[in-house]
């Protein structure tokens, strides 16, 4: 208001009204044009800048184009479709089995035998320490980080237990390819495998024949290699606990029922392996198969598979509290049947084939065949069912005879035997000695 004032006041001192308005308007024109003039210098500064800013952005952008990689897979598993009769695979890992993973094994799997449980014992009959369970053993043998393009295990057949393994023991061990063979389908193939586990010492604790199931097919072959079984000088662990039968049977039997040929039982004991239970064990092993681990790719109910080492480990489990007290043990055959999934349940049968009480002391030579079913109840679902006698004692050892003869003669196994098991096992009698005076 007051700058409006001041200049109709010095326009007025300038001559006049009309001469004021000339004035005021050329005044007003030149103030227009100088502000019309900062504005569109500044415009301009700001159209420079952002482009400036724009050209910065498109050139970072370009950079980060072009900064991408690729990944890659190592396959570290042996390429077995070239395996042939004969080869033999030296596994470089060394695994040292500690106190820890004994007992974490054996709250998986019940066991009341004395020489895997009792420290004293196993010192009295000549001993270091507690042996590894029999089933621990094995998994350790058997386990192969390297096959991980194996569809499935299909059985073990002639395990042996050389030599005590114990917990602070370094193991290593071999396989050796003994045959290849396609199966009938001409899809898939069947490659049989000896397989070594050696302590720290060279020692063989124990060797095993194992089946595997693999998705390719190798070219025909006839050829066998016949990997020589144990002497029996190297039956070394089984001769020492039998020469130990006088300490044994001073110590006391601890065995609760008899046995005898003929005898068919259904064993009470029913377990099942969680999914962070097989998980773990299968890590302790040092398994990788993505069947045992991978939960997003295989549904956890249905698909993901508890490893054949465990699943024989629950099997014998059931039914070690019946055929107890167990002091050594091999095995003649294993054939798998059913998948087993976590969180089934498993229970066990026992036919006892033969009893040689040929042995030294109050020990005897026990051929039974166990069989583990899923799911299933024996004592309360099979307590009146007659079962097929050829289903334990005949050589059916095949997955399609076995589920053959459930199916025509007990509907209520098929699809529920998970494995079969033939082993010798060496144990305490419970006979009591009758004198005739």
């Amino acid at each position: 208001m007051k700058t409006l004032i001041w200049n109709s006041r010095f326009l007025s001192l300038l001559g006049g009204t009309k001469n004021s308005e000339i004035l005021l308007k050329r005044f007003r024109g030149v103030s227009s044009t100088a502000t019309r003039s900062q504005k569109l210098n500044g415009a301009t500064t700001k159209v420079v800048k952002n482009k400036f800013n724009s050209e910065q952005c498109e050139g970072a952008a370009t950079q980060e184009k072009e900064e991408f990689v690729r990944g890659e897979v190592l396959d570290l598993a042996t390429d077995l479709r070239s395996a042939r009769p004969g080869d033999r695979l030296d596994i470089p890992y060394e695994l040292t089995v500690t106190e820890s993973m004994h007992d974490f094994w054996q709250s998986a799997f019940h066991s009341q035998d004395r020489i895997n449980t009792s420290r004293p014992f196993s010192r009295q009959i000549g001993l270091q320490d507690r042996v590894l369970p029999f089933s621990l053993a094995l998994f350790l043998t058997s386990s192969m980080t390297h096959a991980d393009a194996a569809k499935v295990q299909v059985g073990f057949g002639n395990v042996q237990y050389l030599w005590p393994a114990f917990a602070g023991d370094t193991f290593t061990k071999s396989f050796q390819v003994q045959s290849v063979r396609n199966t009938s389908d001409g899809n898939h193939s069947i490659i049989n495998f000896t397989c070594d586990l050696v302590n720290q010492r060279g020692r063989v604790c124990m060797r095993a024949d194992k089946r595997m199931l693999f998705e390719f097919s190798v070219p025909d072959s006839n050829v066998s290699c016949d990997i020589s079984t144990p002497s029996t000088d190297n039956h070394l662990f089984r001769d020492h606990v039998l020469s130990k039968a006088g300490i044994i049977h001073s110590l006391g039997s601890q065995s609760l029922a008899p046995l005898r040929q003929g005898q068919l039982i259904f064993h009470t004991m029913n377990r099942s392996l969680t999914l962070s239970q097989s998980q773990q064990l299968a890590s302790l092993a040092k398994l990788t198969h993505e069947r045992h681990f991978d939960t997003r790719k295989y549904d956890s109910a249905t698909e993901i598979l508890v490893p054949g080492g465990l699943v024989l480990g629950i099997t014998m489990s059931a039914s070690s509290r019946d055929l107890h007290e167990i002091l050594h043990e091999e095995i003649l055959n294993v054939s798998y049947v059913n998948s087993l999934h976590p969180g089934n349940l498993v229970g066990a049968i026992s036919y006892v084939q033969n009893i040689d009480e040929n042995v030294p002391g109050d020990l005897e030579s026990v051929v039974v065949r166990t069989i583990g079913v899923k799911n299933l109840d024996a004592v309360r679902d099979l307590k009146d069912t007659s079962l097929p006698l050829d289903l334990f004692t005949g050589n059916s050892n095949l997955p399609k005879d076995i589920e053959r003869i459930c199916k025509s003669k007990c509907p209520k196994l098929s699809n529920k035997i998970v494995v079969q098991i033939d082993r010798r096992i060496i144990r305490q009698s419970s006979r009591s000695e009758i004198f005739l005076l």
